[in-house]
């Protein structure tokens, strides 16, 4: 039996679900288990390779396509919302052994051996936030307020909502897949811009770490640099109340004032939010599911 994980990753989606699922999949690997990486894009993969140091990844550019790489006698983890749940029957019917990993507050197992989710609980189900190791790691923060919307921008959202940040003194750290040359575009609304390659040591040594991503925040709050959560407009209800149950401050719109005034406040944070060893013990519930 061979173990695929594959994650939904591209530059309508970013890379939260990588960075969430990449330390999980080194954590089997220490485990003794051998996987492959399977994302919806090849950049995807390069970036497993340059940050995690995943060297076995496939790329899929269609769902459906997994099972012209796995066979019916693999395990397949699937950290994705795609198709809907008749498709997660199917594949749970397929493959000898199928585990979801899930950001929906309301989902539940039916045929699945497993569930890993963020928000989800239930019987059967581990409700844990991942976060890699690796931000947990104490250091300054003297890297003034740097903000960071996501690895994706394909609309080019940010650019129509970036008057918020205009005079304050916010560095915008630019996502994976942004535009060649989009940073310039933004420049003249923040303080400086950083290119993505940047990302651990800006989100690790920030003064604050404003994002409008929901993993970032997570980061950003392991690392201690006291995190604020800006949702993307339309994003789910669900992500701004995960961030409040954590301790972290949430702006609901992209409105300067707003900004200012939560950059100016005194914020408290709890060093017990999140552990260092969710990715192992997220590990050892699918090494357990696999048996």
């Amino acid at each position: 039996m061979k173990l695929y994980y594959y994650i939904h990753t591209g530059h309508r989606v970013g890379l939260d679900r990588l960075r969430r699922s990449a330390p999980v999949i080194n954590a089997l690997k220490e485990l003794g288990l051998e996987v492959t990486l399977l994302t919806s894009d090849f950049r995807a993969g390069e970036y497993a390779k340059e940050q995690f140091g995943i060297r076995k990844y496939v790329s899929v550019d269609v769902v459906r396509n997994i099972a012209n790489i796995a066979t019916p006698a693999d395990a397949l983890i699937f950290d994705s919302q795609e198709e809907h749940r008749a498709m997660w029957e199917e594949m749970a019917d397929y493959f000898r052994r199928f585990i979801r990993v899930s950001d929906d507050p309301e989902d539940f197992m039916t045929k699945e051996d497993g569930l890993v989710a963020s928000m989800a609980e239930g019987e059967g189900i581990l409700t844990v936030d991942i976060v890699d190791p690796r931000y947990f790691s104490s250091t300054s923060h003297d890297g003034g307020n740097i903000y960071f919307w996501g690895d994706d921008d394909y609309e080019k959202k940010l650019l129509q909502l970036s008057d918020a940040f205009e005079g304050l003194d916010i560095t915008l750290l630019e996502g994976y897949y942004f535009f060649f040359q989009y940073g310039d575009e933004l420049a003249a609304k923040f303080a400086g811009v950083e290119e993505s390659e940047s990302y651990d040591d800006l989100l690790m040594g920030a003064s604050r770490f404003l994002t409008s991503s929901l993993q970032s925040a997570l980061e950003a709050l392991a690392a201690g640099s006291s995190p604020i959560y800006l949702p993307k407009p339309g994003a789910p209800r669900a992500g701004s109340e995960k961030c409040e149950k954590l301790g972290i401050p949430v702006i609901e719109s992209f409105q300067k004032e707003a900004i200012a005034k939560k950059l100016n406040e005194t914020l408290i944070y709890s060093d017990e939010s999140l552990r260092n060893d969710a990715s192992i013990e997220t590990a050892l519930y699918i090494k357990d599911k696999l048996s």
